[in-house]
C-alpha cells in the first residue's frame, strides 16, 4: 500500500538471515571456553549462514561490504593469530622468548629440530582463529546492509536483551535449581543467556543503547499520542534492563551503567524530529527512580544486599593475577605465546604460595591477555584497528548525519565492551564479539543505491 512506511517492512532475504544469526548468536554465544559445544554449534552455524549469504538472490545488492577500512579490520583481526600458525624453522622458533621449557621437552622425544609456529600451542590458536568467524560475518553483513536494514539488526538486539533479562528473572526465581544454559555459570544472579554475569551486564546495557537507537529510528509520522506511549514503553523496558543489568551483581556492569545512559542521551539527542527531549528525561528518570528504589530495597532485600557485598572487594584476587601475567608477559616478550595459550603458560608460571584448586583461565584484563598471548605485534594490531574505526566513525559522521544515531549507537557499544575490557574478558564471548562487531558495522559505508549501482 502506498500509504505505509518502508520502516514498517518486514525484513526478507539477506537483512532477515543478519537478523536470524545475531539473535542464534546472543543465545548460543555466551558461554566461553568452558562451554565448547555452544561455541562449535555457533561456529558451524556461520559457516552455513555465509554460504546461504551468498546463494541468497541478490536483487542488486553486492554480498560483501563496500567500505575498503572494514575489509582493512578484518584483515587486521585475523592477521596475527594466522602469522602464529605459520611454520617456523628450528633455528627461529628455538630462538623466540620463552621456549625453553618446549625446546627440552621435544628433545626427549627428538623433536628439537623440527619446524614448529611461533604460537606454543598451535590447537589452541587455531581454535582462538576459529572462534573470529560468527563475529567477522556479523561484521561483514551488517555492513554490506544499507542504514534501513541494520536498524532491524538494532530492533533485533533490543528484543533479544529483554528476552535475556525475562530469562534471568526466572534465573533468580529459580534459585539454584534455575534453568541455565551453561553448566560452568554464576548461580544466584542474572546471567540470562549468557555464562558469566559481566558479560550478561554487557549485553543488556547494549540493549539499552539498542533501544534508544530504535527510539531514534521509529518513523517519525506517528502522531503525538503514539509517540508518547512509544517513548513511555521504550523508557519502561530500558528501566527493567538497567534493573537486571544491577542483579547481575556485576560492578563494573553496575558503574559502566553511567556510561550506557550518556550514551542513550547523545543516541536520543540525534532524533530529527525534535522528539527526543521527553524520551531523554523518561530513560534519565527511570535511572534515577532506578537508584532510589535499590537504595531503599537495599535494607531489606538479599538479593541486593548480596550485590552490594561484592562491593567490599575484601576476596578481589585481581591484583595478584595482574602482577603475575605481567611476569608471562616478560617471560614472552615481545612476540607473544600464541593466541588462546593464556591459560597453560600463565599456570606453568604460577607462584606455589598462591596455587589452589581455582583455575585461572584468563587475566581479567583483555589488553593485559592480548598482551602476553600476542606481544608488541598484537598491540600494534589493535592499535591500528582502534584508529581505523575511529577513521570509520568520523567519515561516518560527516557524510551521513541522517546516520549520526546508528554510528553513536556503535561508539557507544564499544566504548561499553572496552571499558568491560580493562577488568574483565567481554569479547571472550562470542556473542558480544558479535555486538562488537555489530557496532563497529554501523561505521562502514552502506552500499551504493541502485541509481548509481546500475546507470542509465
Amino acid at each position: 500500500m502506498a500509504g505505509k512506511s518502508s520502516h514498517s517492512r518486514i525484513p526478507h532475504g539477506r537483512p532477515a538471515l543478519a537478523a536470524v544469526f545475531l539473535a542464534l548468536a546472543i543465545v548460543l554465544g555466551g558461554g566461553g571456553t568452558p562451554n565448547p559445544a555452544s561455541e562449535l554449534a555457533l561456529e558451524l552455524l556461520a559457516v552455513l549462514t555465509a554460504l546461504a549469504w551468498v546463494w541468497l538472490p541478490r536483487a542488486g545488492q553486492p554480498p560483501l561490504p563496500r567500505d575498503p577500512l572494514a575489509w582493512a579490520v578484518m584483515g587486521l583481526v585475523v592477521l596475527v593469530p594466522l602469522a602464529q600458525l605459520i611454520p617456523l624453522p628450528p633455528r627461529v622458533w628455538t630462538a623466540l622468548p620463552g621456549r625453553e621449557t618446549q625446546v627440552s621437552a621435544l628433545a626427549l622425544v627428538g623433536a628439537a629440530d623440527s619446524w614448529r609456529p611461533l604460537s606454543t600451542s598451535p590447537s589452541h590458536t587455531l581454535a582462538s582463529l576459529l572462534s573470529l568467524g560468527p563475529p567477522l560475518l556479523m561484521l561483514a553483513m551488517a555492513a554490506t546492509l544499507d542504514s534501513r536494514q541494520r536498524r532491524w539488526l538494532i530492533a533485533t538486539v533490543a528484543l533479544m536483551t529483554l528476552v535475556s533479562a525475562l530469562f534471568g528473572a526466572l534465573q533468580l526465581a529459580g534459585g539454584n535449581d534455575a534453568v541455565r544454559l551453561y553448566n560452568a555459570s554464576n548461580q544466584l544472579v542474572v546471567t540470562g543467556f549468557q555464562a558469566n554475569r559481566n558479560a550478561e551486564a554487557d549485553v543488556l546495557l547494549v540493549g539499552v543503547l539498542a533501544l534508544a537507537a530504535l527510539s531514534v529510528a521509529l518513523p517519525g509520522a506517528w502522531n503525538m499520542r503514539g509517540r508518547r506511549t512509544r517513548s513511555r514503553w521504550l523508557a519502561a523496558v530500558a528501566a527493567l534492563l538497567l534493573l537486571a543489568t544491577v542483579l547481575t551483581a556485576s560492578r563494573m556492569g553496575i558503574a559502566l551503567i553511567a556510561v550506557a545512559l550518556l550514551g542513550a542521551g547523545a543516541i536520543l539527542a540525534q532524533d530529527p524530529d525534535r522528539r527526543w527531549g521527553g524520551s531523554l528525561g523518561r530513560v534519565a528518570g527511570a535511572g534515577l527512580a532506578l537508584l532510589a528504589a535499590g537504595l531503599v530495597l537495599l535494607q531489606s532485600n538479599a538479593r541486593l544486599q548480596a550485590v552490594a557485598a561484592r562491593f567490599g572487594l575484601q576476596h578481589e584476587g585481581r591484583a595478584e593475577l595482574w602482577s603475575d601475567s605481567g611476569y608471562v608477559v616478560a617471560q614472552y616478550w615481545p612476540f607473544g605465546s600464541g593466541m588462546g595459550t593464556f591459560m597453560a603458560n600463565f599456570i606453568a608460571a604460577e607462584p606455589l604460595e598462591v596455587v589452589d584448586a581455582t583455575v585461572p583461565n584468563r587475566a581479567h584484563n583483555d589488553f593485559l591477555e592480548l598482551t602476553i598471548e600476542a606481544g608488541a605485534f598484537g598491540i600494534a594490531a589493535l592499535a591500528v584497528v582502534i584508529a581505523l574505526l575511529l577513521a570509520m566513525a568520523f567519515l561516518a559522521w560527516r557524510r551521513r548525519p541522517q546516520d549520526r544515531a546508528q554510528v553513536l549507537f556503535g561508539v557507544a557499544v564499544l566504548l561499553v565492551i572496552g571499558l568491560h575490557s580493562l577488568v574483565d574478558y567481554p569479547l571472550r564471548s562470542m556473542a558480544l564479539a558479535c555486538l562488537a562487531a555489530l557496532g563497529a558495522a554501523m561505521f562502514a559505508r552502506p552500499p551504493a543505491p541502485a541509481a548509481e549501482r546500475h546507470p542509465a
